[in-house]
């Protein structure tokens, strides 16, 4: 798992420096997060952990020296290694394989945690990015015809309130300006708590995603949480068949050496080991543990499925809304159909602001569907 950690960082690192897409870098952002290494690290330690616990007890060295009446000496010495009934070999095995997998598989759940996490701050940034180019545009309309109008005031062709009208537009969009920048700054820091200080292009778009509803269903349902949690149902069966099996005995075989009255004597020694008192118990609670992994397999199934359902639902209630907004907003050139308008004297300066303003609105309101689309989507084909 190290080995693959390291891969997979310098993967990013090459992907960073040769420009990527929104969902490449997200990928090498989280790949990059020290939250994520230390997390991987810390279930690869857990493995090892693991491996180490089902290795064979060390061998018992024993020693003995007796002294007797007129120097007449005895000593011994020995080595044993003890043993469990096979089967529990076997099923510790099989424990050992089915946690080392639900610890891959948590680290997989990790790093697609981590990856959703740095594509939405990403398409925030994308949409904060979005929001402030369509404001400033409207800020730069507004600011012409503020001097503009100043101007024909100082000539008699304006009046004040055309200017103060103007002048409280201009702040108003000001502000709007100044949060959008406070968005953009929000999520820039998102990505700085996950440990990315690189910089992100300037024409990184949304993805071009197509979603295919009936692939990424099955890829919620055979997801790395989902698959952990099987395979914690395996290596809890496996306890608990290592918990019967070790109610059978166990055996230890060893060498002897004894030298008493000038004589040498070799053999060997065996002995059987009575399971411990309360072992039915304990097997019990090992039963009892891998009904309770079977149940939380199917709820996560269960919840997975749940969340899938729940989040192709508002994928295609928000896409429905990008659709409608699009053909209300998209098209004609508003904003400049509206200064023609002004400039023709077709309408008044207070006429101005008021579309200008449902003008914004509209895009700004176009804006969020779209940031929302994509973070639904995101958050679907998670997997």
């Amino acid at each position: 798992m190290k080995k693959t950690i390291t891969t997979i960082a310098a993967l990013a690192a090459t992907i960073i420096a040769h420009g990527a897409s929104l969902d490449s870098l997200a990928v090498s952002i989280a790949s990059s997060n020290p939250a994520y290494t230390a997390r991987s690290r810390e279930l690869n330690a857990a493995s090892m952990s693991l491996q180490a616990e089902g290795m064979l007890p060390g061998p018992e060295i024993e020693g003995e020296h007796l002294w007797g009446p007129g120097g007449d000496n005895r000593w011994g010495a020995g080595v044993s290694q003890s043993f469990d009934w096979p089967g529990v070999y076997a099923a510790r095995r099989a424990e050992r394989r089915a946690s080392g997998n639900a610890f891959a598989q948590l680290a997989s759940a990790e790093l697609a945690e981590q990856t959703l996490a740095a594509k939405l701050a990403l398409i925030d940034l994308v949409a904060a990015r979005r929001s402030a180019a369509i404001i400033s545009e409207i800020y730069g309309n507004v600011q012409d015809l503020l001097r503009f109008t100043t101007r024909a005031l100082d000539h008699g062709q304006a009046t004040i309130l055309d200017v103060r009208k103007l002048q409280i537009e201009s702040l108003d969009i000001e502000q709007r300006l100044q949060q959008a920048e406070l968005d953009r700054a929000a999520a820039v820091a998102s990505l700085r708590a996950m440990a990315y200080d690189g910089d992100v292009p300037e024409q990184l778009g949304y993805p071009d995603v197509e979603p295919d509803y009936t692939a990424a269903k099955a890829r919620w349902q055979s997801a790395p949480a989902v698959l952990a949690a099987k395979a914690e149902a395996e290596a809890a069966a496996s306890r608990a068949r290592v918990a019967s099996r070790s109610m059978l005995p166990g055996f230890s075989i060893g060498y002897r050496h004894q030298f008493e009255g000038g004589h040498h004597f070799n053999g060997i020694s065996a002995s059987i080991s009575l399971p411990a008192w309360g072992s039915g118990r304990a097997r019990a609670a090992a039963r009892a543990e891998a009904e309770a992994a079977d149940m939380l397999a199917a709820s996560a199934m269960a919840e997975n499925t749940s969340r899938f359902d729940d989040a192709r639902r508002r994928v295609a209630e928000l896409g429905q809304r990008v659709e409608r907004y699009s053909e209300a907003v998209g098209g004609a050139d508003y904003a400049m159909l509206l200064r023609k308008s002004l400039d023709g004297g077709q309408i008044s300066v207070l006429t101005y602001v008021q579309e200008l303003n449902f003008f914004l609105e509209a895009n700004l309101a176009q804006a969020a569907a779209e940031r929302d689309y994509h973070a639904a989507l995101a958050t679907l084909l998670k997997y």
